[in-house]
Order: C-alpha cells, then sequence, then structure tokens
C-alpha cells in the first residue's frame, strides 16, 4: 500500500472534498483526485461515492478511514522524524578490524568507553594486521596503519605517532659509512639507512637487517644493540 496515497485519501476524508482537502495544504486538486484513485485501484475497493453535492465515504472507505487515520499515521510520522533526526538510540552489531599492536595498547580502553555509552550495540573486534575487503568480509570499521588509498572507501586519520630509534647511552655512534645491526619490521628490510633528528639536528645513520618481524614488536639484545618499535 502506497502510505502517501492512504495520507492523501485521510486528508481528503477528513475535509470532506477534494476542493477544501486542496485549499488547506495549497496542493493541486487534480493530485489529490489522482493519488486517491490509485489507492482505490490498488485495494480494488470505491472509497468515496462521488455525487453532485460532494464526497461521502463508502462503507469500506471509513472503515479505512477509522482504522488509518490518527494512530496509526501519527506513529508513521514520529518514527519517520525520529529516524530522520537520529534521536533513536543507536543498535545493532558493529564489526571493526584492528591492528594487533593498536589492538594491545588502545582497543581494550576505547571498547569499554564506547560500550558504556551505547550498550545496544553490540561490539566484534577482530585482531589481524594482513589487508582486509570490508565489503566482502562484512567489516564496518577498518583500522590500519598507513594504508593504501581507496576511493571507494572513506577515511579519516584520528592518530600520528614517530618511529624512535633507542640505544644505551654508552653505545657510540658509527663514524663514517659504517652501517648498524638494526631488527626491522617485516617489508621493510630492504631500507639502507635511517634519518634521525637528534639534539644536534638531522643526520643519517646506515643500517643493514640482521632480523625482520611480521609486526612491531620490541627487541632486547644482549649485546645492547638497537631496538625496532
Amino acid at each position: 500500500m502506497d502510505l502517501l496515497a492512504l495520507a492523501d485519501f485521510n486528508l481528503v476524508a477528513r475535509h470532506g472534498s477534494f476542493g477544501e482537502a486542496a485549499r488547506a495544504t495549497e496542493r493541486p486538486k487534480a493530485t489529490l483526485s489522482r493519488r486517491v484513485s490509485e489507492l482505490e485501484n490498488s485495494l480494488g475497493l470505491r472509497l468515496f461515492e462521488r455525487g453532485p453535492r460532494g464526497l461521502k465515504l463508502t462503507q469500506e472507505g471509513r472503515a479505512l478511514y477509522e482504522r488509518t487515520t490518527g494512530a496509526l499515521l501519527t506513529e508513521l510520522a514520529e518514527s519517520a522524524a525520529a529516524i530522520a533526526s537520529g534521536s533513536e538510540e543507536p543498535r545493532g552489531r558493529l564489526r571493526i578490524s584492528a591492528p594487533a599492536l593498536f589492538s594491545q595498547l588502545a582497543m581494550g580502553k576505547l571498547v569499554a568507553t564506547f560500550a558504556l555509552k551505547y550498550p545496544e550495540i553490540r561490539l566484534e573486534v577482530t585482531t589481524q594486521d594482513r589487508p582486509v575487503d570490508m565489503i566482502e568480509e562484512g567489516y564496518d570499521l577498518v583500522i590500519r596503519v598507513n594504508p593504501d588509498p581507496d576511493e571507494s572507501l572513506i577515511g579519516r586519520v584520528f592518530l600520528r605517532d614517530r618511529l624512535v630509534v633507542v640505544a644505551k647511552p654508552s653505545l657510540a655512534r658509527p663514524k663514517g659509512k659504517s652501517s648498524v645491526p638494526a631488527v626491522l619490521r617485516g617489508g621493510n628490510d630492504r631500507i639502507a639507512a635511517w634519518d634521525v633528528r637528534g639534539p644536534k639536528g638531522k643526520s643519517r645513520i646506515a643500517i643493514w637487517c640482521r632480523a625482520c618481524w611480521s609486526r612491531r614488536c620490541r627487541v632486547r639484545c644482549p649485546s645492547g644493540c638497537l631496538r625496532a618499535r
């Protein structure tokens, strides 16, 4: 059933004629007449008796008017307004994919805060570092570090960090073009040097990869070598 046509039928029935309804709403009389005729055709019923003295509801028309006027249309209008204004409390399931390290450091507090604010939403967080297809795998939100641009998705930067190279104070800086051993994240094993900023300004340190890890981690070397974070 066309709810707009039903609303127009109730409008005409309440005012008693197409002309009065058209003047009250400043809408064309022909439009209201057409909408009511469409409703009658869809129901297979005659809702109005049309005569020289105006309109008169048929028995079926009066039954429809009494059943749909007031509560039903008011409830539909209120529901539409509530959805449009966003006043309804969010509910349902929210699937999130997040990197392992970020999940370990931050997701616990974020999820707890979110759950208290939106108790009707059930969170489902998956920890993984691999690329995911949001559409195919059914994720609502994906958190990634430096993701590849994708014009089909909407992204927002909500956190920035910086990489810090740390070492024992007694470890001497390399001289000249000599390199130092380093532990690197996966995919970075081809890096030949680090550009660093220290108390004395910018400098470049040549490195050679001693070990390559699949994700960010902290490594303690007995000899006091560098740690990758």
